[in-house]
């Protein structure tokens, strides 16, 4: 059996009873801030901070920090059991990700075009949200690995087909928001993120503590909600202009 993980994901409440009741299948995103590279986001161990995030992210709808706009904030929660982690709490996940970084960096030189930068999202955004050089070392991690697990399957080297089997979830720590305290070093807003590659990690959903699944009545009128948030964020979009 894997390590298992209670993790939690902040959303729209549809989306949130949506994986409850089973009727919502969970997808893999990849956007610019998905610093772990592509997966689906949850909070590790810690349901407030990401109900934090899906009400900053209902607060301040155009800096767009959900692939989805969120009407009305809530959290789910998700129990994960993983096998393979690209842990960058470990030695040898940052080791990984070392590696993987340096060959972005010489990549880029090769090409003769800049390195990806990690850069703010907004104005005032001092967290450094869009992690484009983050992002695209931990792919490169994972590309690495995908052709070390195709050679063993040709060498049918059994020990280094294990060894290299894809990792499922990658998991960092991801300090953010001012320090606490003068003199001190703790940022008030510091989490582990994971992201889930392989959603067949994702054994379980529920609700935390006092939460209750919407009735019928309550769940349309939320859907409505949701959908005028994602008109309004499909007309505040630039339109491009006509050729």
């Amino acid at each position: 059996m894997g390590r298992v993980v209670l993790a939690y994901h902040g959303c729209d409440i549809t989306t949130r009873d949506g994986f409850v009741r089973g009727e919502v299948k969970p997808r893999i995103s990849s956007n610019l801030y998905d610093w772990l590279g592509d997966g689906l986001y949850f909070f590790e161990g810690d349901w407030t901070r990401a109900l934090k995030l899906a009400r900053f992210s209902h607060d301040h709808p155009h800096l767009l920090l959900t692939r989805k706009p969120i009407a009305t904030p809530a959290v789910v929660g998700a129990v994960l059991e993983v096998d393979r982690w690209l842990d960058l709490t470990t030695q040898a996940g940052i080791a990984d990700f070392t590696h993987a970084a340096q060959a972005v960096v010489s990549g880029s030189a090769a090409r003769g075009t800049p390195p990806p930068v990690n850069k703010a999202a907004f104005d005032g955004d001092t967290d450094l949200l869009h992690r484009a050089f983050d992002k695209a070392a931990c792919d490169m991690v994972h590309a690495f690995r995908k052709i070390l697990h195709e050679q063993a399957l040709r060498d049918q080297d059994t020990a280094a087909i294990v060894a290299s089997a894809p990792y499922q979830a990658a998991r960092g720590a991801f300090e953010q928001g001012g320090l606490v305290s003068d003199g001190s070093s703790i940022c008030a807003d510091t989490h582990i993120q994971i992201a889930v590659q392989d959603l067949a990690c994702i054994k379980g959903w529920f609700l935390v503590p006092g939460d209750r699944l919407l009735g019928d009545g309550e769940l349309v009128e939320a859907r409505k909600h949701l959908e005028d948030a994602e008109r309004q964020r499909t007309a505040a979009k630039p339109r491009r202009a006509a050729k």
